[in-house]
């Protein structure tokens, strides 16, 4: 069995990717529901880790915020991700690659409160750690795409919020300039 990560979080996407994996097979109507019968019977004995991480209450906890953000919004999620690809249909990527994708777009678009640089760099290992050898690299340019397409790095205007020339400045309730984005 492999060693897994030690941190709460990373644990939880860890197992999210591994539940993806699995419920990505169901009916779209079936995928909630599978969740807690992938919870009470995890595959035993194979070195994904699956089973130890479901009995990790914390980073169960955390996997099912994630999972519940994928889930309820599979298609749109799916559409973001082959508008940023261009040129990689989702049926064409390896299961893996799209199911990291599919929680880094979640994580990005739905989860303010995680930092870009967590997204990408967890996106990246768990590429690399369940992935092929390029899982890495792909996976790399395109959440790093969809971050660009989503979030600003701290200090930049996020694509499609540039002002205008004649639009007022961004001036907080005490006078402050603020960063130009919606508080």
């Amino acid at each position: 069995m492999h060693d897994a990560p030690k941190g709460t979080r990373a644990r939880g996407r860890e197992l999210a990717l591994l539940a993806l994996c699995h419920v990505e097979s169901y009916p779209s109507e079936q995928r909630e529901l599978a969740v807690p019968l992938l919870w009470e019977n995890p595959p035993r004995g194979d070195d994904s880790g699956l089973e130890e991480l479901v009995g990790d209450g914390a980073a169960r906890a955390f996997a099912e915020q994630l999972l519940g953000k994928v889930i309820t919004r599979w298609h749109e999620l799916d559409q973001l991700i082959e508008a940023t690809s261009r040129t990689w249909r989702l049926s064409r990527m390896d299961r893996v690659d799209r199911n990291v994708l599919r929680l880094a777009a979640a994580e990005l678009a739905h989860d303010e409160q995680t930092p870009r640089a967590v997204v990408l760099a967890e996106a990246v290992r768990l590429a690399s750690r369940y992935g092929s050898e390029r899982s890495a690299p792909f996976v790399n340019g395109l959440v790093e795409a969809l971050a660009i397409e989503l979030r600003a790095p701290r200090g930049e205007v996020q694509k499609g919020t540039e002002p205008d020339e004649n639009s007022e400045p961004n001036v907080g309730t005490d006078g402050t300039p603020t960063s130009g984005r919606a508080s």
